[in-house]
């Protein structure tokens, strides 16, 4: 029987989308598991997306979500603006994949679902480059073996809620009175106006060098108000950090389909209407900081029982794949 032929979208930019799309595309080939081509190239069975693009050949597609906006403050006609063509990209495909159950919750809350096939997987990343054996950078930032480290990363907006990493790192410290360090990846939005003692902005940093800079750390920290599937959450399991989380959106998913850490039940029952997304709640201090020392006391244990294949790229290129096949023969039928 000849190999399904999946086509995917050209890879451009360095947005999270794209980044697994990528991902993806390569672990689908480089394990043989379907032929894999450009989106316009007209041999193509099926193709996935992340975002419904132009289909000269109409071919069938599986939509891969990846939210929807529902910040209150852009208004009903920048929502509408944004969320319509991914609305009509969900009617019009032979099945969707979201990356988590908070994300299909959201965006059946506000676009009925279609009848065709839909399944939930989570991002992925190459296990062999996010492990936890390998080069780490303690020496080079002058670290002890011994000394606790703390990692955070994101692209920080504030709904990121960088200032309670940040105030949690310093209370953590005030209470346990030993020294600690919290290194703080990716670009920020804002100037920091107070940094505590350990604390370091290390700023962004190539995707090619992530995987020593989750080797270097013991804990990493994660309190991002309503995410869909971070992947970098995802780059932190696979490399086995425990993590510490909050409760809402899709990431205490990932934490506890992992086994991966602990989460914080620190934010009340999101409602999957529209908010302000750039106004979070602040969680309270002294509930971050007593999960802050119960994770430091269970890390040796958690890190050793995290399930790192549940997040492997090459899994979840597995279970797409299976998914489009199916979705596939249900067109051909």
């Amino acid at each position: 029987m000849n190999k399904l032929r999946i086509g995917f979208p050209l890879a451009r930019g360095g947005g999270g989308p794209t980044i697994f799309m990528r991902r993806l595309k390569d672990a689908v080939c480089e394990d043989g598991l379907a032929i894999t081509s450009h989106f316009f190239d007209p041999r193509v069975d099926i193709l996935v997306c992340a975002n419904v693009i132009r289909n000269p050949w109409r071919k069938p597609y599986v939509l891969r979500l990846d939210g929807i906006a529902f910040d209150l403050t852009l208004g009903n006609d920048e929502l509408n603006k944004r969320n319509l063509p991914i609305f009509k990209g969900i009617d019009k495909s032979s099945g969707l994949i979201f990356q988590s159950a908070f994300d299909k919750r959201l965006i059946s809350s506000f676009h009925s679902l279609p009848n065709s096939p839909s399944i939930i997987i989570p991002n992925g990343v190459d296990l062999n480059a996010f492990k936890p054996v390998g080069t780490n950078l303690r020496s080079a930032l002058g670290i002890k073996p011994e000394e606790l480290v703390f990692l955070t990363s994101a692209k920080w907006r504030k709904h990121k809620r960088l200032d309670s990493v940040i105030e949690g790192f310093e209370a953590f410290c005030q209470v346990t009175k030993k020294p600690a360090h919290l290194l703080i990846l990716g670009e920020v939005d804002k100037e920091i106006e107070h940094l505590p003692l350990g604390a370091r902005i290390i700023g962004h940093i190539d995707p090619s060098e992530l995987p020593q800079w989750y080797r270097t750390a013991d804990i990493y920290l994660f309190f991002s108000w309503l995410d869909h599937c971070p992947n970098t959450v995802v780059e932190a399991l696979a490399s086995a950090l425990p993590v510490l989380c909050t409760n809402q959106g899709g990431t205490r998913e990932l934490v506890e389909l992992t086994n991966g850490g602990i989460v914080l039940e620190v934010d009340n029952d999101f409602e999957f209407k529209e908010v302000e997304l750039y106004k979070p709640p602040k969680p309270r201090q002294d509930l971050i900081v007593k999960g802050m020392q119960d994770i430091v006391a269970k890390k040796e244990q958690i890190s050793a029982g995290i399930n790192r294949e549940t997040v492997g790229i090459q899994s979840v290129a597995s279970r797409y794949v299976e998914f489009i096949k199916t979705i596939n023969q249900l067109k051909t039928q």
